[in-house]
């Protein structure tokens, strides 16, 4: 259970030691403890969404790659049980959680008041930026220069929750993953569309050509794995983990493999990384 301890400092290992020991005290006797079971079954259940470029995609061979791929397997190497990833679309990420057919959510999911609502986060383990794209020949540079157009957005996303909550008076086009938008977008269907860098760069490749712009950065949102809500020992044990992965540098190389930079330097505790 404490694997990804091993090289970890004596003070370290107190820390997150008594956080556990604390969370596994505060959770009532007569309900099932999650991460106990979890360890009783020997196998962890992750929800990831199928089709995020560098997130979570299929490559050539029809694998699932990308780096939540990666990070939901050192996770569950370091608690010593066997992984069952769980083939989600991007809107079906929470609902799996709430219906039980999940554990964790390890998928390119970003913070926000209205998750923490239904589930529970752990500390952030990466970030995204959310952007306004275009075709170029469009003068659009902020919310309000939306009025009456046409915006696609994946459902269930913080993209989609922004366009609605700043720019109301827009027309949404929901699209149920990021592939669906992906595939709309290129094929011409779509002239504005709000989502990640990463979607966006995704677009352009699938299209040949720049065929969309970034009109402007909607937000930066922190990423993290999420949880059933009141589940304070599993909760407890993937802060603990996330905090000594970002401490390492392994998260961060995981994310640098993929992405081709480097996580933010507010993410990254001293040592995490270059």
């Amino acid at each position: 259970m404490y694997a990804f301890l091993r090289g970890a400092g004596p003070a370290l290992r107190l820390v997150v030691s008594l956080w556990v020991v604390v969370a596994l005290l505060a959770v009532p006797a007569a309900r099932a403890d999650l991460l106990a079971d979890v360890l009783q079954r020997g196998g962890l259940r992750v929800g990831v969404a199928v089709g995020v470029p560098l997130f979570s995609y299929l490559d050539a061979r029809q694998e699932l790659v990308g780096s939540d791929v990666d990070t939901a397997r050192l996770l569950a190497s370091d608690l010593g049980v066997r992984l069952e990833i769980v083939r989600l679309t991007n809107a079906g990420r929470l609902p799996a959680l709430e219906a039980g057919t999940v554990d964790l959510v390890v998928s390119s999911l970003a913070i926000t008041p209205e998750r923490e609502q239904v589930v529970g986060f752990s500390m952030p383990y990466a970030r995204l930026y959310v952007v306004l794209a275009g075709r170029p020949a469009l003068s659009v540079s902020g919310y309000t220069d939306l009025a009456g157009m046409e915006i696609g957005v994946t459902r269930n996303t913080a993209s989609g929750a922004l366009v609605a909550r700043f720019a109301p008076r827009a027309r949404r086009v929901d699209f149920e993953s990021d592939m669906m938008l992906i595939e709309a977008a290129a094929a011409g269907r779509l002239d504005l569309f709000s989502t990640q860098n990463a979607v966006l760069d995704a677009v352009n490749q699938r299209a040949g050509y720049k065929m969309f712009e970034g009109k402007f950065v909607q937000q930066e949102m922190d990423v993290a794995i999420a949880m059933p809500r009141r589940e304070r020992a599993l909760r407890a044990w993937v802060n603990a983990w996330v905090f000594e992965q970002l401490r390492s540098g392994r998260l961060n190389e995981i994310y640098r493999h993929h992405h081709g930079r480097d996580l933010p330097v507010e993410l990254r505790p001293a040592g995490g990384g270059r």
